[in-house]
This record gives structure tokens, sequence and C-alpha cells, in this order.
């Protein structure tokens, strides 16, 4: 039988009654600047704390400390779970260039490599995946602790909802579990054993969970028809904070501007082109327009940018905290989003765009064959281009700098999509199981 709730609290209003609710949230990864699956469990905290909800979060050794929940840890067990989140916290206390950090990787990793080694070749699936059973023993042993009323698993790797699915099946609570990404999205670079595990880690959260939530309709759409949600599917969009930006005093150059990784199919390759492709028709734009790169990229778009033609054009500014990318987009005429070029853009929607839809920044988007997020940029006034098409990614270009040159062009319309709105959503979507 599920734990009782908790306490109600009750104020001296009419028909008020507060109830300080409980709840067990499993993530693997919180705390941590920049990512974007901590990010999304990061900015939920303070707000649930807000609503009269106590949280107990439960994490890996990879995340750093939580706001406004306490916080417990498990770490994986496996050697490939160890491998990365021993490099993880080595990364958080070395420099990751330098000779110390090499040095005591390899003097704490060498014993664990032979056994990483025939792990790989007896499971082929994601590093994170052993950190299920020991999150689930910590977490039935909170659930005698904290005695909650809601099981909530969120976060990129699915051995937290493994964890919940293990904790349910014991105590009954009621488990609310939430896709970030699609499990399973026609990946075919994963081998066919592998997609089985995947597949079977879908069904056991769709048939097992009492509200499956996922961050966008194609993504529900497309785990209703391989697992059956029988009902269950809710689509709560993450959203963003309202950022604090300003109108930007017209000045030169007219800045474009990208926050977030390079790596894969997601490049700067088609935007660099585009760009090459506009200059080469309009060389009256040269030196008056700047395109800058915030975040981790991989090698190739690093070439790309450093051989640029135009040198002067194109910025890498690196990876950068959060507070420094709200100033560099407090600097930006013109944000940057680009999707990877390949299946699971069809059912995902970069967070980092509710933060550009608040930033009241015209947003050039190169998209893959997703109408939804299409259809998002189109509703706010701002562009989806192909993100295969350095063609149309040098229209787009033409066109929001010629508007920068009118003055700006209208302000984009305001986004009702924000952190308190989805929370406010989830805890909406807990109450239906009540």
């Amino acid at each position: 039988m599920p734990f009782p709730s908790g306490l109600p609290l009750f104020f001296p209003f009419p028909d008020i009654a507060i109830f300080m609710a409980r709840w067990l949230i499993l993530s693997y990864f919180a705390g941590i600047d920049g990512m974007a699956c901590s990010q999304h469990i990061d900015d939920r905290l303070p707000r649930l704390a807000d609503q009269g909800i106590e949280a107990a979060l439960l994490t890996s050794p990879c995340a750093g400390p939580a706001r406004a929940a306490r916080q417990a840890v498990a770490a994986s067990v496996a050697p490939s779970g160890i491998r990365f989140e021993m490099r993880h916290r080595l990364r958080r206390g070395l420099d990751p260039g330098s000779a110390a950090f090499r040095l005591v990787k390899a003097a704490c990793l060498l014993p664990v490599y032979p056994f990483y080694l025939l792990e790989k070749l007896v499971l082929p699936v994601d590093s994170q995946w052993s950190w299920f059973p020991s999150a689930a023993r910590r977490g039935l042993a909170l659930c005698r602790e904290e005695r909650p009323e809601v099981i909530y698993s969120t976060g990129g790797p699915p051995s937290a909802h493994l964890a919940a699915a293990v904790i349910r099946q014991r105590t009954g609570i009621r488990w609310i579990a939430e896709f970030q990404d699609p499990v399973i999205y026609g990946n075919r670079s994963r081998s066919p054993r592998a997609l089985r595990r995947f597949a079977r880690i879908e069904r056991t959260v769709c048939q097992g969970a009492d509200r499956v939530i996922f961050v966008t309709s194609g993504a529900m759409e497309g785990a209703d028809r391989r697992a059956g949600l029988s009902g269950k599917g809710r689509v709560i969009y993450p959203g963003a904070a309202p950022a604090s930006l300003w109108p930007r005093e017209k000045g030169e150059p007219c800045r474009f501007a990208h926050f977030g990784s390079f790596g894969g199919s997601r490049n700067a390759l088609t935007i660099l082109e585009g760009l090459r492709m506009w200059l080469e028709e309009a060389p009256e734009a040269r030196g008056r327009a700047r395109f800058e790169f915030y975040g981790t990229m991989d090698r190739l778009s690093a070439e790309r940018i450093a051989e640029f033609p135009y040198p002067d054009t194109v910025f890498d500014g690196g990876r950068i905290p959060r507070d420094r990318a709200l100033e560099a987009m407090r600097k930006s005429d013109v944000l940057l989003l680009i999707q990877n070029t390949e299946p699971i853009s069809r059912e995902t929607i970069p967070s980092k765009l509710y933060e550009y839809l608040h930033a009241g920044r015209p947003v050039l988007g190169l998209t893959w064959q997703n109408p939804e997020l299409d259809a998002l940029l189109r509703r706010f006034g701002h562009t989806a281009s192909p993100a295969d098409s350095p063609e149309a990614a040098a229209e787009a270009i033409a066109r929001h700098f010629g508007a920068w040159q009118a003055g700006g062009g209208p302000p984009p319309e305001p986004c009702p999509y924000t952190i308190e709105a989805a929370v406010d959503r989830l805890i909406e979507v807990a109450g239906e199981t009540a």
C-alpha cells in the first residue's frame, strides 16, 4: 500500500488549505552548470518548494549541490558507471587539460579499464545503466525515511526510470515518469541488441508509471505507437525563466549568437556555408555582421570556424557559465538555434529554445523535419529554416540582417512557457493519479 501523504498546513484564510506533499525525485544529473538535463530539474526545485512540495532528490556522484531539496547520492556499480562518475568528479576538481588531470585519471581508471571493456562487449548500453540498482536500494530507504506520496523520475539516462519502477513495484507509491529525450528514435547506429534493451525500458515505463510526461507531442505519439500509453501520456513544455534582457541599442556589428554544444550532425557547417554564400553576394555586409559561437564544439566545427574565409566575421567564445551566457545574449541581435540532422530531431525541441523565446530577440532556427518546433518558432514571430540547406540559411541571414538595418523589426510575441507554468502543470498531472 502507498505510504500516507504529508500533513496539511492550514492558513488563516477561509477555504484555503495547502497540503505539504512529499516527493521523491530521481535524476542522475543535477546541479551541473550548462547541462540541459540537469538544468531541467534544477530550475524546478525552487518552484516545487514554493508550491508546498517537500522534495528528496536522489542523484549520482556527478551531481552538484541541489537547491530547495534534501539530497541523497547513489553510485553506479558497473565498471562503465564507475569510470564515468570518476572522470566527471575529476573534471570538477582538476583542469581537464592539465598534466595533473591526465596523471590522476590514468592512476584511478587503469584498474577499471579491463573490466570496462568486457562490460561493453556484453552490455552495449549507456554508461549510466548500473546506477539503477543502487538508486533503487537507496530510494527504498528514502521512502521509509521520508514517506513520499509521489515518485518523480526525470533526466537524461533512463536508469532513473528503472530505479523508479523498482521502487513503485515494492511500495505502490504513485509514479510520474518524464522522458526528456526519446528512448527509441530510429537510431540504427545502435546495435539490434541495444535497441531491444531500450525498447524494453520504454515499455516498462509506459506500462508501469501512472503518468508519463513528454516534452514534445511527437515524442509522446512515437512512444504510444511503440509501447502503448493507454491514455497516460501528457506533454509539458519545460519553459524557462523570463530573461532580464533589455533591447540592445543599435550599434555595429549585427551580432548573431549561438549558445550550446556542437557535435556530430549538430554542427556549424550549414550556418557557416550559408554565411559565406551571403557575404559573397553582399560584400558590403562584411564587417557589419558577426557570428558568435558559445559552448563546446567538435573538431570539425572548430576547424571550419578557424578556416572561415572572413575571420573577422566569426568568433569562437568557447564554453561559458550560464550568467555569462545571459550577458552575451544581452549584447546579441539574433539568436541561433541549430538541430541535429538525424531522426531524434523529429521528436525533440532543444531546451535552449525556451530561453531564447523569453529573451526578446529574434530567433533563427535551423530545424530538421520537426513541424512542432517550426510551428512554435513561427507562432512567436521567429524563423524556421532547414538545417541541411545552406541556401535557405543564407536567405534567412539576409532577411534578419535587413530587419536589423531597418531598426530591428517588430518585437517577438511574448512566450507563455515558463518554469512556473511547467511545474504547476506537473503538479496538476500528479494530482490526476491521487
